[in-house]
């Protein structure tokens, strides 16, 4: 770590990977919408840009937001489910292996030590398997199924005085406890945005803390009790506590399958008398309206969310980009966003694909008389209007938006 903390550095203001930055929500890298109205032409001095609209910031979400909403406390809860029985394993497994099945200390301590193995494992095999896939809400449900089915068959195992069947159990649990743990930070700043995964991150860590807390306590009295009840008879001292731990795993599976993880899910507007909505397996949305049931096709779901988008294009957080043409050496990415572009700071610098010859002038505006001229870039004297048009006047007599330049004036 402290190797780590010699070379970690501050991203500069505006940065991002393959259009996600720190606010951005998951699915909204990919809300672009192309304006209508401009006709592109070829030039030899200046390279026509393609206007689109950018509705991500619409989309991403204050802390408060975050924590309010409802699918938060969805993740928050089938966390919880996720972790308790991984949790209430490791502390147990030892007694288990001596109590049950008359392993020595050392024996018990090498077992513990051969689920911690496992725990460090999911850790780093299920977020890989997450990234990779680009979702985390299928390997929840699918930690949760197998945790339950575990759980089903401990109490089987132990009865049966099977050492190799637990230890199976025990390790597949402890495998799926470490991927929760590794996956949750991710999912959080895919639902909410990486600024918010701090937060929301310290908060449902406190549904393991009570996993932990109440669960122990709970494990410890049934324990207790079961022990005095059947005093002979070993086998059934943990029966009964494998099969309350089942009850919250398999709750937290079902609240798994209805989390809105798809940011279609969540905006796209409810058609007149839906009741109910759910995205299948297969990633179609099925809508329920009253008794009817209709399953959209992928033409039918992307013309409504198109539909959506359109009524969003006078909003304010929705910001015209530029892609540009590469040869110019500009980036594709950057665009006109109003975070690292026209900043007072970074303005159009080398770093982000501008040449310093075209930086903005302390009031930010475009030239009037000189507009893209290549040679005298963006002067402080002539602003833009108030409405971003492009002047048809420039310096060199040559008018940039002729049938020679850019066609058509748009406006923004």
């Amino acid at each position: 770590m402290g190797l780590c903390s010699i070379i970690l550095r501050m991203p500069p203001p505006g940065y991002h990977v393959r259009g996600i930055n720190i606010h951005t929500v998951k699915g909204a890298e990919m809300v672009y919408v192309k304006s209508s109205g401009m006709e592109l032409t070829s030039s030899t001095d200046v390279k026509p840009t393609l206007p689109v609209l950018d509705h991500s910031a619409y989309f991403s979400m204050t802390l408060m937001e975050s924590l309010q909403s409802y699918q938060y406390w969805m993740i928050y809860f089938m966390f919880l489910g996720a972790e308790i029985t991984g949790l209430l394993i490791i502390s147990k497994i030892q007694s288990i292996a001596s109590n049950q099945f008359g392993r020595t200390a050392n024996e018990a301590a090498s077992i513990n030590s051969g689920l911690g193995g496992m725990n460090l494992l999911g850790r780093l095999i299920l977020p890989l398997i997450s990234d990779l896939l680009g979702a985390r809400k299928p390997l929840y449900c699918l930690s949760l199924a197998v945790q339950a089915i575990c759980l089903g068959c401990l109490p089987s195992a132990l009865a049966n005085h099977s050492f190799g069947g637990t230890l199976a159990c025990a390790f597949i649990i402890g495998f799926f406890y470490g991927g929760g743990f590794g996956m949750i930070p991710a999912f959080l700043a895919d639902q909410f945005g990486a600024k918010n995964v701090g937060a929301t991150h310290g908060v449902i860590l406190t549904a393991w803390a009570i996993a932990a807390v109440c669960g122990g306590l709970i494990f410890t009295a049934v324990y207790n009790a079961q022990s005095h009840i059947y005093p002979n008879d070993v086998s059934m001292w943990y029966n009964l506590d494998f099969r309350w731990i089942l009850a919250p795993v398999l709750f937290s599976f079902l609240l798994s399958l209805f989390i809105p993880a798809n940011l279609r899910d969540r905006k796209l507007p409810r058609a007149p008398g839906e009741t109910f909505r759910y995205r299948f397996i297969n990633g179609r949305l099925i809508r329920f309206t009253g008794c009817k049931v209709h399953m959209l096709t992928a033409a039918e779901e992307e013309a409504e969310w198109q539909t959506y988008l359109a009524g969003l294009s006078n909003l304010p957080q929705s910001k015209p980009v530029e892609v540009v043409s590469s040869e110019n050496g500009h980036s594709r990415e950057y665009g006109h966003s109003s975070e690292y572009n026209h900043s007072r700071e970074y303005g159009h610098s080398r770093e982000y694909g501008h040449s310093s010859e075209y930086n903005h002038s302390s009031e930010y505006n475009h030239s009037r008389e000189y507009g893209h001229s290549r040679e005298y870039g963006h002067s402080s004297e002539y602003n833009h209007s108030s409405e971003y048009n492009h002047s048809r006047h420039s310096g060199n007599g040559v008018d940039p938006f002729s049938q020679n330049g850019f066609g058509k004036v748009q406006v923004y």
